[in-house]
């Protein structure tokens, strides 16, 4: 575990050097998130100027679900993207060979080799926005409340990077797979709301074939006091299963790659 602290501390530091060259982009992409960000929550106002809830969600705890999704669609633009959209480029041209031959897990290397830096606000403003719906509403949350909390973020954000690996290890087979990552950003577009909001087979989908409720809406009900117990058991579970065979299909993948000079 030192040798892959070390590691992912030698990446983003360079990654960070390297971007700060260009300081006004920096802090011109900050001020751009905040834009996205204010500008969806004077958008969703909208919605609430003839009800004071919609599905049994009021427009301050619909702000906690929205602040969610923007953390964790922060998270996919800082480390997913940079890294998995790039497995593609690696089987095209060859040079996964390199990555191969290195000394440490491809799979490690594949996921965590590049940050996002221009987007490393973005986790910090959602998670600022749930706060401050919550500071609105009086509500503080309980220890327990913010466990559980950590708990299904944490889960959510290992089941959104084993689906993106998933998908981008057919690569191996398909060799054009450079849309996944949109493919993976208008699934997640789906959490920007409260799974409540989609009726019928949709909810069911969304919860349980390509689990989206887990990354905002159950931890955004953890901070309300609104979840059951089991679901942060289920949500570990579930974590940790999609870890396993996101893996074992990277490893599975692995085997039908034949290198640069086939």
């Amino acid at each position: 575990m030192r040798r892959y602290s070390r590691l992912l501390y030698i990446f983003y530091k360079n990654a960070l050097i390297s971007e700060m060259e260009y300081r006004l982009n920096f802090w011109a992409n900050i001020g751009l998130s905040f834009f996205w960000l204010t500008w969806a929550i004077l958008s969703v106002r909208i919605y609430f100027f003839h009800t004071e809830r919609i599905a049994g969600w009021s427009y301050d705890e619909l702000l906690i679900v929205m602040g969610l999704f923007f953390a964790v669609n922060g998270f996919r633009q800082m480390i997913l993207t940079p890294n998995l959209s790039e497995i593609t480029e690696y089987v095209r041209m060859g040079t996964l060979d390199y990555i191969l031959t290195k000394p440490i897990d491809s799979q490690f290397l594949v996921s965590l080799r590049y940050v996002g830096v221009y987007n490393w606000a973005d986790p910090l403003l959602g998670l600022g926005l749930a706060a401050y719906a919550l500071w609105r509403m009086g509500q503080v949350p309980t220890a327990g409340q913010l466990a559980l909390f950590a708990v299904l973020m944490a889960a959510g954000l290992v089941i959104l990077y084993s689906l993106s690996l998933i998908l981008q290890t057919t690569t191996f087979w398909l060799i054009n797979v450079e849309r996944v990552d949109s493919l993976v950003q208008g699934l997640l577009e789906t959490g920007r709301f409260p799974v409540n909001f989609y009726r019928g087979w949709i909810q069911g989908v969304l919860t349980l074939l390509i689990p989206v409720a887990f990354m905002t809406t159950f931890p955004a009900r953890a901070l309300l006091g609104r979840l059951d117990n089991w679901l942060a058991l289920a949500a570990v579970g579930l974590a940790g299963l999609s870890f396993l065979a996101a893996s074992a299909f990277w490893h599975f993948g692995l085997r039908f790659y034949s290198g640069a000079s086939s």
